[in-house]
């Protein structure tokens, strides 16, 4: 048995190729190293392995190697609208309220001066922004509550309802927009 292990040894030391640098693990083989407790083996080998797992992550992969779906964009469009429509009540609730402390006159006149001055393309532009989002918000909001009842979760019915929440928006957008 000796022999078979010291001749299956001899055949794979001569199948190393040259070229390759030698393994670090076959190389501590034959370093001679002062005999270690279990508990200091185990500590050492979880701090070699979790070293030797940051060395050899991978790079996370950015959002370009996928595909875009519209499920994807649509949830992008989702959270960043949700982001604008709440972020934009807070700003304006903030400033109303801070206004008389500032000394800005938030009025109607003062309102209804300010939209007279505007550009109508500035104006459109400004209604159809922030028509669009609180419908694509309103609209796929109500997809998310259909969906909680348990329907349209298959993969047709989520791009259906995705062509329903655009066409809506669109409408909505339009109507708010130019009215």
């Amino acid at each position: 048995m000796f022999s078979t292990v010291t001749r299956t040894n001899i055949l794979n030391a001569s199948r190393i190729s040259l070229r390759r640098p030698i393994a670090a693990s076959s190389v501590r083989a034959f370093i001679a190293t002062p005999k270690r407790s279990n508990a200091e083996k185990e500590e050492e080998s979880q701090a070699t392995v979790a070293e030797r797992a940051r060395k050899n992550r991978p790079i996370s992969p950015n959002l370009g190697i996928y595909k875009l779906q519209m499920t994807m964009v649509l949830s992008a469009l989702h959270r960043n609208t949700g982001v604008a429509v709440a972020g934009s009540a807070f700003l304006y609730t903030a400033v109303f309220g801070l206004a008389p402390a500032l000394g800005l006159d938030l009025g109607s006149v003062a309102a209804a001066s300010a939209v007279a001055a505007t550009p109508m393309p500035v104006l459109l532009g400004l209604k159809a922004l922030i028509s669009g989002s609180l419908s694509f918000h309103c609209f796929n909001g109500i997809r998310h509550l259909v969906w909680d009842t348990g329907r349209y979760v298959s993969n047709k019915g989520v791009i259906n309802t995705g062509y329903v929440v655009i066409g809506a928006t669109a409408l909505a957008t339009g109507y708010l927009t130019l009215f």
